[in-house]
């Protein structure tokens, strides 16, 4: 038994294993992609030709049918052994039908009919492969209750202005999610989310991401300039700077999904520095590293974490499945939300930091080779670094977090 984390649903279960065949193919172009900082849109391709990209899309529409939290983290934590940028990318899009579907299951028993089809003709899109979609959440100078994006009020619909940050998977999406303010009635702020088509005059993808790691994920700045969309596209989730269901509830799952994927990343180091081990002698005594007892002990600290990682993970997402299927949209008490999102800022932050911890190790015991640009440590050394600051929440933010709501205070966190 090595507690690795395991599909419980027969969709959770393709989903998995087409990923792992992806991942296996990913892994060919992960260096490339790495060393020139291009994005891999031949991956998307791929995910979109498989139904990966409509793994959380029900099957009569089209897609995998995947509705367990649980199994949606499972398989982009096997994309994520494969190529960490794709994987997180991937992830931005996964999500979305996850979502959609949570409102569409309701809004069937429901019996809205206008809301229905819309969500429906959406998912039916992503079923057939036709539609890719990115959420544009940060922004430089301010936290996700606070976008500085605005919706001006204009004929027909809304003027959005503004720039985004770490824009993952915008180069390769057909429509952008972005998380904006706009005034109502009162002249008071509200928080939206608007959906902008790539390409729509005003929008701009800067292509200027440059970063140490996860270089092929595509996280560029999207400028929006008097960017313009309609009524229909911009969805009120809730007064400006306060948690609201839909912006707690949405963002716990798709940062569950990340820290999914920078599990599988150290999962392949340990792969990686155990092969080495097994295989790699050294003279005078030409003995394998794996007889060292200084790389024994190394190896069982990487295995310790590693249960630990996968342990937690799996338990945040079961309870997510739990809470979620108890729970129908628009009906979710706060409260629990936020032990919910507690609990999971908890995992967060033991994913996190293990994974780091891990593949720190596995360069340790490759000696000078894993310092190589050449060697895949190297690159996932860098890519497992991104996993701390991935919002909600940074390490400066989760803790206070945490306490604020494990003591019953506002949760709301100080600027």
């Amino acid at each position: 038994m090595d507690f690795q984390l395991a599909p419980v649903t027969k969709p959770g279960a393709r989903f998995a294993e087409l990923a792992e065949q992806h991942a296996a193919d990913f892994a060919t172009r992960s260096e490339q992609h790495d060393r020139e900082g291009s994005f891999p849109f031949e991956n998307i391709d791929a995910l979109r030709r498989s139904g990966v990209m409509a793994a959380c899309v029900p099957e009569e529409l089209g897609g995998l049918g995947v509705e367990s939290i649980h199994d949606y983290v499972v398989g982009i934590n096997r994309l994520g052994r494969g190529d960490g940028s794709t994987a997180i990318a991937a992830n931005m899009h996964i999500f979305r039908p996850w979502w959609m579907a949570w409102h569409w299951r309701a809004a069937r028993t429901n019996g809205k009919g206008e809301a229905l089809a819309r969500v429906e003709a959406t998912l039916q899109k992503i079923g057939a492969g036709q539609l890719v979609i990115c959420a544009l959440i940060s922004e430089a100078g301010t936290d996700i209750l606070h976008p500085l994006v605005e919706a001006a009020r204009t004929d027909g619909g809304w003027l959005l202005s503004g720039r985004k940050i770490f824009g993952t998977m915008s180069p390769a999406a057909d429509l952008l999610d972005v998380s904006c303010r706009m005034r109502d009635a009162d002249g008071g702020w509200r928080r939206a989310i608007a959906r902008v088509a790539s390409g729509s005059p005003g929008l701009e993808i800067m292509n200027n991401w440059d970063a140490m790691g996860m270089r092929g994920s595509g996280s560029h700045d999207v400028v929006l300039r008097n960017c313009f969309v309609s009524e229909a596209d911009v969805v009120d989730t809730g007064p400006w700077g306060m948690w609201s269901e839909a912006t707690t509830a949405s963002n716990l799952i798709i940062t569950l999904g990340l820290v999914a994927a920078f599990l599988g990343i150290a999962e392949t180091a340990r792969d990686s520095i155990v092969e080495m081990a097994r295989t790699r002698r050294k003279g005078p005594g030409g003995r394998t590293l794996a007889e060292r007892p200084a790389i024994q002990h190394i190896v069982a600290e990487i295995e310790i974490d590693l249960a630990t990682a996968r342990a937690v993970v799996a338990r945040t997402a079961m309870a997510a499945d739990s809470f979620f299927f108890e729970h129908r949209p628009g009906r979710v008490p706060m409260d629990a939300l936020h032990d919910l999102m507690k609990d999971f800022q908890c995992t967060k932050w033991v994913v996190t930091r293990r994974t780091v911890d891990i593949v720190d190790r596995a360069l340790t015991a490759s000696g000078g080779s894993g310092y190589l640009s050449k060697s895949p440590l190297s690159r996932l050394y860098r890519d497992v670094r991104a996993g701390p600051f991935m919002q909600p929440f940074s390490p400066n933010e989760a803790f206070e977090y945490i306490g604020k709501v494990a003591l019953g205070l506002d949760p709301i966190l100080e600027s």
